[in-house]
C-alpha cells in the first residue's frame, strides 16, 4: 500500500511525460490510497486540461468516473490536527500535508513528484522516478 497525491494520479489517467511512470508505479504497487481531497484537485486539473483543449469534454468525463472507480474504497479523511502539525513543520499547503499526514498515519510511503513534499518529508516521501525504478 502506498499513498499517491493527486499529481501522480492524474499522471496514470491524463497524458504526460510521466504517465509511464504512474502506469509502472500502479504495476509495481496496485493499493493506491489517497485522502478524500484528491477528488477536487483532480478535478481541477482534469479541468485545465479540457479548457486548454487537451482532452475533450466527453474524455473528461470518463477520465474523471475511471479514476474515481479506481480510488472507490481507497480514500480516508485526515485527522486536520495531524495536518496542521505537518503545516507547521513545513513551507507546504495544508493540501500537501495531507497527503503526508495520511502516510504517516497509515505507516506507508507517500509517492509524488512535489519538490517541496519531498525536501520537507524525506522519511514519508519518496520521489516518483526513484521509486519506479528502485523497485524494478
Amino acid at each position: 500500500m502506498i499513498v499517491v497525491d493527486t499529481n501522480v494520479i492524474a499522471y496514470l489517467w491524463l497524458p504526460s511525460e510521466f504517465t509511464h511512470l504512474a502506469e509502472k508505479l500502479l504495476k509495481k504497487d496496485n493499493h493506491w490510497v489517497t485522502p478524500s481531497l484528491w477528488r477536487s484537485e483532480f478535478r481541477n486539473v482534469v479541468a485545465l486540461f479540457y479548457r486548454r483543449k487537451l482532452i475533450t469534454y466527453e474524455q473528461s468525463q470518463e477520465i474523471i468516473l475511471n479514476a474515481e472507480n479506481q480510488l472507490s474504497g481507497s480514500e480516508y479523511t485526515v485527522n486536520s490536527l495531524k495536518v496542521m502539525e505537518k503545516v507547521k513543520m513545513s513551507k507546504c499547503s495544508a493540501y500537501d500535508c495531507e497527503y503526508v499526514a495520511l502516510a504517516e498515519t497509515l505507516h506507508c510511503k507517500l509517492i509524488t513528484y512535489d519538490k517541496r513534499i519531498l525536501k520537507s518529508f524525506p522519511a514519508i516521501a519518496t520521489d516518483l522516478r526513484k521509486f519506479v525504478w528502485k523497485t524494478i
